[in-house]
């Protein structure tokens, strides 16, 4: 190869590549030109937190660890520490799920024993679960989770920050704040299969099992836990908060407890918002907003929930996330809706 051929091909390379990255930064945004995230303000990044001790909670089945009343622990690994290159999917997967697209690699298998553990220890009701790709938000309960860790040259010093905390998303160049994920419950479903002498028969399965997908990122029906991300109908953007996380192969304990976001408001069957019984308009959602994420709060959590009845339609959690996120973008908060289901009978 001529001497100039080793250093022009190098940098033909480069500015391919440089000329590329728009396109592929825009094609993360999955046709959605407008991505609210982008809009919002950023916030201070999250750090972990050294614990005086873990919580000590009992064994319920292996790998599965509760308080009743106050919380659930999941114990496993943690299967990477940067990455992936096509996108993070799954926050928490059993034992022999998406090992290939999850952060944490639970040790318990079976789906029926963890969210048997959920029922039991902290009373959870099963919400609506988010169809895949579909962009709709999931409806259930908000739960804070933490993932806890014991760094191998700190033994016995144990390490803890919200599982949000360690996504990052590739658009905004920004980790996520703390957030609660989304208990849906997973579902049943009547299944096509093979009976062993070859019939085709319909066998109800609980989903959980078939997935394995405890907590999702993305949209997926299946999963217990929903996402929080408005950005969650599609998954480049994803990848691990390389800054914050522990080593790879690091045991890990994923930490489940009840929360009550800092503000709450309704919608009504009209999709129309409201706090106090009172409709918001657009000033007027900005002022709350700023009120309770804005200088000078303090918010546990980033996310602001809105109850609404099930039999309400689901476009309007469209409209209603559409509009809080305009909203928090005029106020300059970092805030994204958490959708709750009334007790009220659909």
């Amino acid at each position: 190869m001529p001497h100039n051929d080793r250093f022009m091909k190098p940098l033909f390379s480069m500015m391919f590549a440089v000329a590329l990255w728009p396109v592929v930064m825009g094609s993360l945004v999955a046709g959605d030109a407008d991505y609210a995230l982008s809009h919002l303000p950023p916030v201070p990044r999250s750090k972990p937190i050294k614990l005086d001790s873990p919580m000590v909670l009992k064994e319920f089945a292996p790998g599965v660890q509760v308080a009743i009343g106050q919380a659930v622990g999941l114990t496993g690994t943690l299967l990477m520490d940067q990455g992936p290159v096509d996108g993070l999917e799954v926050l928490a997967c059993l034992a022999t799920g998406k090992t290939h697209e999850s952060l944490v690699r639970l040790d318990a298998a079976s789906g029926q024993l963890v969210k048997a553990a959920f029922l039991a220890a902290l009373g959870l009701k099963d919400g609506m679960p988010a169809s895949e790709g579909s962009g709709i938000p999931g409806r259930g309960v908000p739960v804070r989770v933490e993932i806890e860790w014991e760094p191998l040259d700190q033994p016995g010093t144990w390490f803890s920050i919200d599982v949000s905390c360690m996504i990052r998303d590739r658009i905004t160049d920004q980790s996520y704040p703390s957030l609660p994920f989304i208990f849906t419950g997973s579902r049943f479903l009547l299944i096509d299969e093979t009976a062993p002498d070859g019939r085709p028969v319909k066998q109800e399965r609980f989903m959980l099992d078939n997935t394995k997908s405890v907590i999702d990122i993305v949209d997926e029906p299946d999963a217990l836990f929903a996402s929080p991300s408005p950005g969650a109908n599609f998954d480049k953007h994803f990848e691990v908060n390389s800054g914050i996380s522990p080593p790879a192969n690091s045991k890990v304990r994923l930490l489940f407890t009840k929360t009550t976001l800092p503000l709450t408001l309704s919608m009504d069957a009209g999709g129309v918002l409201l706090a106090a019984g009172q409709p918001l308009n657009d000033q007027a959602l900005q002022q709350v907003l700023a009120k309770h994420y804005g200088q000078g709060a303090t918010p546990n959590h980033r996310a602001v929930g809105v109850m609404v009845e099930a039999a309400t339609a689901r476009e309007h959690d469209i409209a209603a996330r559409s509009r809080i996120l305009a909203a928090a973008a005029v106020a300059q908060v970092w805030v994204v809706p958490i959708f709750s289901l009334t007790d009220k009978a659909p």
